[in-house]
């Protein structure tokens, strides 16, 4: 039986249309027990403004556990298959628009989700007519489908894990609270006793005896109160220490592709959660605990001295909780959207600094100024909204209060009047209830905190939750060969990229590809690099190991990569060449004279010790090839990738550049990728021409001039 409430919250929203096909298969992993956000299935799909392909939808199912199957069927068969189906159809002229067929009903018909409608039931002749192509993408949950159960229990286990090595300071937190909590009815019995007991029997001794430890009483509270925010410190500074390092790391271990889908300031902002996480723990551990035990000892204490007023308590202070309660899912979602709104707000001042050089060229300063003046204004606007929602809390629970209050008081009273309570017992009365309403307020607003570390959780564990990238697999030591062979690929709801690419790479001699940008000289580099996983094809090394299944470590120690946009750490040179590593002095002034980099260091105001700034803003593209070169020279590399190594150089460094790899090639691969042809006429032994995805062909500098290609066009011009 079909769970409705389920199928109509997943289209409960009008939805960008772009998002079709991804909303429709995440309603069938909602239907099946299981949930991801939209904008992870939005990547796995290849999803953008134009919206996802079939290829798309079929790729993300088959990640998130279903095995599925793209197909061409009818309605009869649509009637007989009884379960969900994702259906291409053709709705006003959109040609990638998707529903989901759920189930067929002899009287009603087909009971469709579709998300520019929302859930409708379509007769065969009304959804014949809209499925023309008769494509859809059957759905079959396999054994690798996690369901919200099971990955709720790996969020506890993971937070848990975390958390344990702090099970002992808490501990002692929660002891002294009680501690704590105990000697906070301390003033109200004393103000009893006082007005009750000690002052109409005039006895001074009782009095100070009275006020000496009521004093002890106050000042034992005070210290336990400092000591208890101590370990709670400590708590909080090794906790946040320990999860935003097994979160960074965890981070640092993703895949390439990971990054290449995400923004920055999103990366920063989901860092910044483990504060807010922290934040409630604290809370938790401290006023929590406190509350807790004051609601639980003060209505005790108030039944002791009057059970009436005991009953009016209980009966009155579950109006804070309905007050909250009622607005959990707004206060919920306004949450969301502030942490949401941060993110984008922290990517956007990211992106606009790191792009200032191009602002300023173009004098658009104000136009990014308007976009700032946008975005920070829609991120203060969602913080208003959840503003105006604790307003609105606020005064309800504070009138609910004053009528608490008012109405245990004239209650009193009223008792006092008729010699049904003291006086002393009165004020103990409105001491007590004092301090519970505040403890009881805070119990029921809890639960804000608590939603708002409960998102910043499931936005953290959405990140640290990703597989990581494969590093077990088989020691290598050396590279001598690596044979790329019949290798496709593709990027997710793509057309295909590369296809059928077959090249040798081999020590002494130095191999290149060329093509026009966009083609996929960058991406099969990258590919080279273990960063994205090909369709179809293999990458064999040493003739004998598929690249997939050697150790990630051991293979990456063992190659070298000069990629397009140089990366320049903060600090000096040689800390730019090192990466950390730890090298005497002498050794690290042997490799930069025997290379011949001393020459262009030099050059440098402070030589190797110059500061490079920021990215190396006070560098030129060439220096920063040049200490790029220097790095990974260092690591003296077996299988070198190039990608537009000499771009940025002028004629001489070019040629300094060149001269190295000659002399490096008989113990090294040499992959370089390039689109300046003029620098591979002398130095390249083999060129591979990069034409619509495919080798169109390879050779020499001489024999690639016989023929029409890419290369031969380029020389022609020249």
């Amino acid at each position: 039986m079909l769970n409705l409430k389920i199928i109509k919250s997943t289209f409960a929203k009008q939805l960008d249309q772009s998002d079709c096909g991804v909303t429709c298969l995440l309603s069938v992993i909602k239907l099946n027990g299981g949930n991801i956000s939209l904008e992870k299935l939005r990547e796995l799909s290849g999803t953008n403004k134009q919206g996802t392909t079939m290829l798309g939808l079929y790729q993300a199912a088959n990640q998130v556990g279903f095995t599925a199957e793209g197909c061409e069927a009818d309605i009869q068969i649509l009637i007989n298959h009884k379960q969900p189906v994702i259906l291409h159809v053709v709705i006003e002229n959109q040609l990638q628009h998707y529903v989901v067929c759920y189930e067929y009903n002899s009287e009603k018909g087909f009971l469709i989700g579709d998300p520019a409608k929302g859930i409708c039931y379509l007769s065969a002749e009304e959804l014949d007519k809209i499925w023309v192509s008769k494509s859809c993408l059957t759905l079959e949950i396999n054994e690798s489908f996690i369901t919200t159960k099971t990955e709720k229990h790996s969020q506890k286990k993971w937070f848990l894990d975390i958390l344990k090595e702090d099970y002992k300071l808490l501990w002692i937190s929660v002891l002294l609270g009680v501690f704590i909590a105990c000697l906070g009815m301390a003033m109200a019995i004393f103000s009893q006793k006082l007005i009750d007991d000690i002052l109409p029997s005039e006895n001074k001794t009782k009095l100070f005896s009275g006020v000496a430890l009521l004093t002890i009483l106050l000042l034992a509270r005070v210290g336990i109160s400092v000591l208890r925010e101590f370990f709670l410190m400590q708590q909080s500074k090794d906790f946040n220490n320990r999860i935003n390092s097994q979160f960074f790391t965890r981070l640092l271990h993703l895949p390439k592709s990971f990054f290449d889908t995400r923004k920055i300031g999103e990366l920063v902002a989901r860092l910044n959660d483990t504060q807010r996480i922290q934040r409630v723990i604290k809370q938790l551990a401290s006023s929590l605990v406190i509350d807790v035990l004051v609601a639980i000892f003060s209505t005790v204490f108030l039944f002791l001295y009057s059970w009436k007023v005991g009953l009016l308590c209980l009966f009155s202070l579950p109006v804070y909780f309905v007050i909250i309660y009622r607005s959990n899912k707004k206060i919920i979602a306004a949450q969301k959207e502030v942490m949401q709104s941060y993110a984008f707000n922290e990517s956007n001042y990211i992106s606009s600094m790191q792009g200032i050089a191009t602002i300023k060229n173009d004098n658009k300063q104000s136009i990014f100024s308007k976009a700032n003046d946008l975005i920070f204004g829609l991120f203060q606007e969602k913080i208003f909204d959840l503003g105006k929602i604790n307003i609105k809390l606020s005064w309800q629970s504070g009138i609910a209060s004053v009528l608490f209050l008012i109405s245990i008081l004239i209650f009193t009273s009223i008792q006092v009047l008729n010699k049904d309570l003291k006086l002393g017992e009165l004020m103990a009365i409105l001491g007590i209830a004092g301090g519970l309403l505040p403890s009881i307020a805070n119990l029921a607003l809890v639960t804000i905190p608590i939603n708002e570390a409960k998102i910043a959780f499931n936005r953290m564990y959405e990140f640290a939750s990703i597989e990581k990238e494969k590093e077990e697999g088989e020691l290598i030591t050396e590279i001598n060969s690596i044979a790329i062979q019949n290798l496709s690929f593709r990027f997710a709801g793509r057309k295909e990229l590369l296809k059928n690419i077959t090249i040798p790479l081999v020590k002494d001699k130095i191999t290149a590809i060329v093509g026009e940008s966009g083609s996929g000289k960058s991406t099969l580099g990258q590919i080279l690099q273990r960063f994205y996983n090909f369709e179809n094809g293999s990458i064999i090394v040493n003739n004998q190991h598929q690249l997939n299944a050697i150790e990630l470590k051991s293979f990456r120690n063992l190659i070298g990569v000069i990629p397009q946009e140089i990366t320049i750490f903060n600090g000096n040179v040689i800390d730019n060449i090192l990466l950390g590593a730890t090298e005497t002095p002498e050794n690290i002034m042997h490799f930069l004279t025997s290379f011949g980099f001393d020459a262009y260091f030099n050059q440098l105001p402070q030589g190797i010790a110059t500061i490079l700034g920021e990215e190396g803003i006070n560098l030129s593209g060439g220096q920063k090839q040049i200490i790029a070169l220097a790095r990974v020279l260092y690591k003296k590399p077996q299988f070198l990738i190039l990608d537009e190594v000499t771009s940025a150089m002028d004629r001489n460094t070019e040629r300094f550049t060149m001269n190295l790899f000659e002399k490096i090639k008989s113990n090294c691969i040499i992959f370089f990728i390039s689109h300046r042809l003029h620098t591979l006429k002398q130095f390249a032994d083999e060129v591979y021409v990069l034409e619509n995805g495919t080798i169109a062909i390879s050779g020499t500098h001489d024999e690639l001039l016989q023929t029409d290609n890419f290369y031969s066009e380029y020389w022609k011009e020249v």
